[in-house]
């Protein structure tokens, strides 16, 4: 049984189109939201689109939730779990390749940054912090992906099993500690090209903080102060 999951906080606009379009290339697929108690009623109209839907109270975070959702595919026997933003940055058109790719590996990452991959509409500062961000991580972490920051993924059982250890990563780090505790249980990784799309609609969650979060995050990683 194949899941997608997403992570959600004021996206009403952009879930109205996405859920659609999810179905779009994987009729089938079962749609989870783990909402972080929008204002703007995205968790209703998830629920009017026929997805199981999560609303978490007091909880921020899109580690937490991805680590959140990630468990309760668990718990609703899904044997893939794909997760992407909810923007419309990551298209669907990927699903099918993504999900078949899986298949014969533990995890599978949509790459801006292999041969095929590309990124539309970003600003220089963003194509800068994600390159920095990516040569920090295979500098610090030894891991030898090309884009260890993308979000756009496809998680077998056991890949879900490894990064639930991930508890001390509660922002955006998640995507880099689960590519490090998959990495070192050992489990495949593949790259699948895809091209990003910078969002049209609503704004960015990712801010100064969480940029300076994420590195010390890796540090303590890196490090062995952290899990």
């Amino acid at each position: 049984m194949r899941g997608i999951l997403v992570p959600t906080y004021n996206e009403a606009e952009n879930i109205r189109e996405l859920i659609p379009r999810i179905r779009q290339y994987l009729p089938d697929a079962k749609i989870i939201i783990v909402d972080d108690d929008s204002e703007d009623s995205t968790a209703e109209i998830a629920r009017k689109l026929d997805a199981i839907v999560f609303v978490r109270k007091g909880e921020k975070g899109l580690g937490s939730a991805l680590r959140f959702g990630l468990l309760k595919g668990l718990e609703l026997g899904f044997e893939y779990l794909a997760t992407m933003d909810a923007d419309l940055s990551h298209d669907p058109i990927y699903l099918p390749k993504m999900f078949e790719e899986a298949t014969k590996a533990d995890l599978i990452i949509g790459s801006r940054y292999i041969e095929g991959g590309k990124i539309e509409n970003w600003p220089l500062k963003r194509r800068i912090i994600s390159k920095g961000a990516n040569m920090l991580a295979k500098t610090l972490l030894r891991i030898d992906v090309k884009d260890n920051t993308s979000g756009y993924r496809v998680y077998s059982r056991n890949a879900i099993e490894v990064v639930k250890d991930c508890k001390n990563a509660d922002g955006y780090e998640f995507q880099i500690c689960a590519v490090y505790k998959v990495k070192r249980a050992g489990l495949r990784i593949v790259e699948v090209p895809i091209t990003f799309r910078d969002r049209s609609k609503g704004k960015s969650k990712l801010g100064s903080e969480k940029i300076l979060n994420w590195f010390v995050y890796v540090l303590k990683l890196s490090l062995g102060f952290t899990s």
